[in-house]
């Protein structure tokens, strides 16, 4: 059923969505050339929270910055400290909690996310110009920033 609103589609979310997909497909190409191919999609919200706290996190935190359980959080760490991304690591200050942070090779597959996405920002700007890309970078962080605090990442 088509729209009879003068709205455009695809929406912006519809939009958002496949801008992401193209960066995917680039970062999942370097990945594989990195030797890292057995890292997936879902996993990055992993890899991009340790790589900001690089002391590491509990996993109730990173299940909380991904918007997910703590159970299917502990999936995606489980899968990461096997294939030797992350570390599970006794906390400093609480020995009853451990805390999750980066292995050398976490660190190196983070390198090669950046060099990607670096790339990808080269190719819109290219494509569209980099004033562009630039005002999509400020209205997104804007976006990110005015966040209502009752609106965390995670689902409910």
């Amino acid at each position: 059923m088509r729209s009879t609103d003068s709205e455009e589609l695809p929406l912006l979310g519809g939009l958002l969505r496949l801008v992401r997909q193209e960066l995917v497909n680039h970062l999942e190409t370097a990945f594989d050339e990195a030797g890292m191919g057995d890292v997936r999609p879902a996993h990055y919200a992993v890899t991009q929270a340790l790589a900001v706290e690089s002391e590491g996190l509990r996993l109730t935190e990173l299940a909380a910055y991904a918007g997910i359980s703590k159970p299917s959080m502990s999936a995606l760490v489980d899968s990461l400290e096997l294939n030797g991304y992350v570390e599970r690591i006794k906390h400093p200050t609480d020995q009853r909690a451990q805390i999750v942070r980066l292995t050398k090779r976490g660190w190196s597959f983070t390198m090669v996310a950046r060099k990607a996405v670096r790339n990808v920002e080269r190719q819109w700007a290219a494509r569209v110009g980099r004033e562009d890309v630039e005002t999509l970078r400020r209205v997104l962080r804007s976006l990110v920033a005015t966040r209502p605090a009752s609106s965390p990442t995670r689902r409910r």
